[in-house]
């Protein structure tokens, strides 16, 4: 079974997948409906049904392979394309078709291992690309290996400059040598692993990859040169006391808000792709809100009337503020994009939200994408209408004691409690149960929160999980030991983070792996052991100090 597909089978309306809606333009005709216009074709959504209409055919959206192939038909319709020139078979096979021959079969596969053995599998072969993408930090990245005569190329098919049947194949060797003080993997900047203050980012660099100075709090001022085209989601956050960074004119695409919870931030914007107006970022067009800075000190802001999209991380921390309007022309909010905001409540003129008891709601009442920090009241219970509690919808929310979900709540977000240490939860959805004080899905295979006070008195996890959900313990403050059974085979990303009095852990030698940022801030955790089959993704101990020693 798919592991992202654990909680209610409803990877459908999964939130990273509606903002990758946004990001390729569709529009939201109706509850969970989407319709992209191409001009000579239009492609619908339907999430509710699991599938989309391509050509006047239905083909499914059930696995994240099926999201590949929407996206990589997206990009060769902008390159374009005709319709005609685009074939999908039922067993979601795509090909380019020219003069109603086919010319070229395209395999979409899911990023990462799904990906790696379909290019070792199909070497030798002839006219083929093995083709994937992701969204990462709000940017869509891609790479694929056309495979042609038994020679491999990765360039000249699906760039900006190529027209279509115009391929030009060939490969891209770096020849730039970086400081050790930077990881780089094909001109891109992975992370920065330096001590410096200030810190220019050499010359040859082409994109400085989502999380590259996580919560580098040294770092004070920051020279992007000229050549780097994409700055990723949550690139700076948390460099808490970083005071300068420029934007230079080759920027062309910003992903989720890279500057999010810088608390003395001062940008210099030179690129003609975005537009700095009051220290606030916006896209060229001020359709986007990217950035609103945490150390801005006005109580109430109003969103520009060009708004259509608030989004991720956008607000994040800042203190100050007790009032954001929501204009009549904003038509999407990110996840998180008010969180950290102690202080906020929201006012709603958009026709596309509905703003009540403290929490925003989509239009129909279906989907509840934020609650605020502000709203004083200790007991809260979801709308009877609302189906999806968004990710992080009621991030830190420490004031809430209780919680109900209702019985129609039939997707959670990865965990949308995180950080609500005094919260109880009262569960009526029959998709979820709680056990103990912790949320699992119906079906017991995945924990999805434990909070601070259901961990007070110790935590026995139920057997038969598969999962640990991502940032399920999240700020879990009072847990001190845990021993994680037998059945268990993941631990997500963030999991365990911010315990900060986490000092034992027992893993089973079943664990087949252990996501990003799992442990992160556990200073207590000083020892952990580890079957010698497990995974350990980069930063998983990130600000712990945690000694790993393998069975």
């Amino acid at each position: 079974m798919n592991k992202d597909r654990i909680v209610a089978d409803t990877l459908f309306i999964d939130m990273k997948y509606v903002i990758l809606y946004w990001i390729l333009e569709y529009r939201e005709m109706g509850p969970d409906i989407f319709e992209k216009d191409y001009g000579t074709l239009k492609i619908r959504i339907e999430s509710e049904k699991q599938r989309f209409m391509f050509k006047d055919e239905w083909y499914p959206l059930t696995d994240h392979k099926d999201f590949v192939i929407l996206e990589c038909i997206d990009r060769l319709l902008r390159i374009g394309y005709l319709p005609d020139n685009l074939s999908l078979t039922n067993e979601r096979n795509l090909a380019l078709v020219k003069d109603d021959v086919p010319f070229l079969q395209i395999i979409c596969e899911q990023w990462g291992e799904d990906y790696e053995r379909a290019v070792s599998a199909t070497l030798g072969n002839s006219d083929v690309i093995i083709y994937t993408s992701k969204l990462s930090g709000g940017l869509i990245d891609f790479k694929y290996e056309y495979l042609e005569k038994g020679k491999r190329f990765s360039t000249g098919v699906f760039e900006d400059n190529i027209y279509p049947f115009s391929f030009n194949p060939h490969n891209i060797a770096s020849k730039n040598v970086y400081s050790d003080d930077f990881l780089v993997k094909n001109d891109v900047l992975l992370k920065y692993i330096g001590k410096e203050k200030n810190v220019v980012i050499p010359h040859g660099i082409e994109k400085i990859e989502s999380g590259a100075f996580w919560n580098c709090t040294f770092l004070e001022e920051i020279t992007i040169p000229d050549g780097v085209r994409s700055i990723g989601g949550d690139a700076f956050i948390y460099c808490d006391n970083l005071k300068m960074i420029n934007i230079p004119s080759s920027i062309e695409k910003i992903g989720d808000d890279p500057f999010a919870g810088s608390a003395n931030l001062l940008i210099n914007n030179e690129s003609p792709h975005f537009h700095l107006i009051k220290e606030i970022l916006f896209d060229s067009d001020e359709k986007r809100l990217i950035h609103y800075g945490s150390h801005m000190k006005a109580e109430r802001y109003e969103i520009p009337l060009t708004v259509e999209w608030i989004g991720k991380h956008s607000f994040y921390k800042n203190r100050h503020l007790k009032k954001v309007v929501i204009t009549e022309n904003v038509r999407f909010v990110g996840n998180n994009a008010f969180s950290d905001c102690e202080n906020i409540t929201l006012e709603n003129r958009s026709p596309n939200f509905v703003y009540t008891d403290g929490s925003l709601l989509n239009k129909e009442q279906t989907t509840l994408i934020h609650y605020s920090l502000g709203t004083d009241q200790d007991e809260y219970v979801i709308p009877r209408s609302v189906r999806t509690v968004g990710r992080n919808s009621f991030w830190n929310c420490r004031r809430l004691k209780r919680i109900v979900i209702t019985e129609n709540v039939r997707q959670i977000g990865y965990n949308p409690f995180a950080n609500c240490s005094n919260l109880e939860i009262i569960c009526l959805s029959p998709y979820y149960k709680v056990e103990d004080g912790i949320l699992y899905d119906k079906d017991g295979l995945e924990l999805i929160c434990c909070t601070s006070r259901a961990a007070f008195n110790g935590v026995s996890i139920s057997q038969g999980v598969l999962s640990i959900g991502r940032n399920s313990f999240t700020g879990c403050e009072s847990l001190k030991e845990i021993e994680i059974p037998p059945s268990v085979k993941t631990i997500s990303r963030g999991a365990f983070s911010g315990c900060s009095n986490l000092q034992r852990v027992v893993l089973p030698d079943g664990v087949s792996s252990i996501g990003e940022w799992a442990f992160a801030y556990c200073p207590k955790l000083k020892n952990l052991e580890i079957g010698k089959g497990t995974k350990i993704a980069v930063n998983t101990f990130f600000g712990s100090n945690t000694e790993v020693r393998y069975r």
